[in-house]
């Protein structure tokens, strides 16, 4: 059972306010719950329904490996918890673990200006996560990377890489980065840039790209050729494609 005071402090957790008070944050399916459950000490409590509980048997038995409190509620319980409009009858709740102090000694690094979607949040963590790139800053502004939805799309990435929040890029600036920022009218050669220097990709936000002051701090401005047809790539998308060139750099 679960009392209805749990149910309305779990509910806070969707918004900011309610993660940031509570030091929490909900994670929902199978594959995203697996990801934290095998992290370790982050799922502090999971719950299913009645239904998932007889139809996934391993992933009750990881629950027990790794000590976590698996609880069975209602699906009416589960809506109210769940972010989704058809929940997928799995929901966890994890605790805050604050990343360590910025790593500017680290080779690689991802920072996205005031990105807004929690989808292409998501992606980008993904895709980062998927290319090695463990260390990513994003500006004032950006949604909050632990939106229930960005955590979602984002499918178990948060558990692999260093995230920090309200980062001004000049910090990077000043550390002897090598900067590099996508923009689709961006004109010079991403393959020709020094790839033995530590490097920043910089993305922008998905309708006004990255701000015009920052843009002149940069060592270039690149962007990805088109060879078919199109007005431009998908924040997300674009950031994926050349996440994976610089991994084979």
């Amino acid at each position: 059972m679960i009392s209805q005071n749990r149910v309305k402090q779990i509910q806070s957790l969707k918004t900011k306010k309610g993660r940031k008070k509570e030091n929490l944050f909900v994670v929902e399916g199978l594959r995203c719950v697996e990801s934290y459950i095998k992290k370790g000490s982050l799922l502090k409590e999971l719950f299913v329904t009645n239904t998932f509980f007889k139809m996934n048997e391993s992933l009750i038995k990881l629950c027990e490996k790794f000590n976590v409190t698996c609880s069975i509620i209602t699906d009416e319980n589960m809506k109210k918890l769940s972010d989704t409009k058809s929940p997928s009858g799995v929901f966890g709740v994890c605790t805050f673990v604050p990343p360590s102090s910025l790593d500017l000694g680290s080779k690689r690094w991802l920072y996205l200006y005031k990105i807004s979607d929690p989808g292409n949040l998501g992606s980008l963590l993904r895709s980062a996560a998927w290319f090695n790139i463990k260390n990513v800053a994003l500006s004032k502004e950006s949604i909050d990377p632990f939106n229930p939805k960005v955590v979602r799309s984002a499918t178990g990435a948060h558990t692999f890489l260093n995230i920090y929040n309200n980062i001004d890029y000049k910090i990077f600036l000043d550390h002897g980065y090598y900067t590099i920022g996508a923009d689709q009218n961006g004109t010079q050669n991403f393959e020709k840039s020094d790839f033995s220097k530590k490097l920043i990709l910089i993305l922008g936000n998905e309708s006004m790209g990255i701000d015009t002051q920052i843009k002149k701090d940069l060592n270039k401005i690149i962007s990805i050729e088109k060879s078919g047809y199109g007005e431009s790539l998908n924040v997300a998308i674009a950031g994926s494609i050349l996440m994976s060139s610089l991994a084979k750099k």
